[in-house]
């Protein structure tokens, strides 16, 4: 990644359709590169006794800002870090119930 922190403010939490959204505060390219980030993130059940993660990014960026292979960077970071949860939490299943 090309940043060491990431603040981010919780706007809205639902634990029982397992769905929230929030907004980007600090780092993550707040102030060089973006405006505003915001994020909303349901996750819904699968016929097969799975799930599937939904994940709908909002950005505006700072003028004179170009998008290059960010949004493929950023989609790439996303689907590591709810693979590395899903892998943790099959090989630990006590650390959620």
């Amino acid at each position: 990644m090309p940043f060491s922190v990431m603040k981010e403010k919780l706007e809205f939490l639902d634990a029982e359709k397992c769905e929230c959204k929030s907004t980007l505060i600090e780092g993550g390219g707040i102030g060089t590169a973006i405006e505003t980030a915001m994020s909303h993130i349901k996750v819904e059940p699968t016929a097969n006794g799975g799930c599937m993660a939904k994940v709908e990014s909002t950005d505006k960026l700072l003028p004179g800002v170009e998008v290059k292979d960010e949004t493929t960077k950023a989609k790439d970071s996303i689907t590591n870090i709810f693979k590395g949860a899903e892998a943790y939490l099959i090989a630990n299943p006590d650390a959620y119930n």
